[in-house]
């Protein structure tokens, strides 16, 4: 249980800290002159860095919560 909690843990840092390449990437095709700027696809996108941390975080709950037969 604890390697489990340990790498958990570890798969949440590595992946905050990735969390400002996908903020500069939405913030490239949505910000100003970007290529999805002024669109309903660009609202859509704004919201990935909000999904990838709950993807994130669900992924990493399940990881711990699972338990083999």
């Amino acid at each position: 249980m604890q390697n489990k909690l340990i790498s958990g843990m570890i798969t949440i840092v590595i992946g905050l800290a990735l969390l400002p390449v996908i903020n500069d990437f939405v913030d490239g095709l949505t910000g100003e002159g970007g290529a999805l700027a002024d669109t309903t696809v660009g609202s859509l996108v704004d919201l990935l860095p909000i999904l990838y941390v709950i993807v994130l975080v669900a992924g990493v709950v399940g990881y711990i919560s699972y338990r083999r037969s």
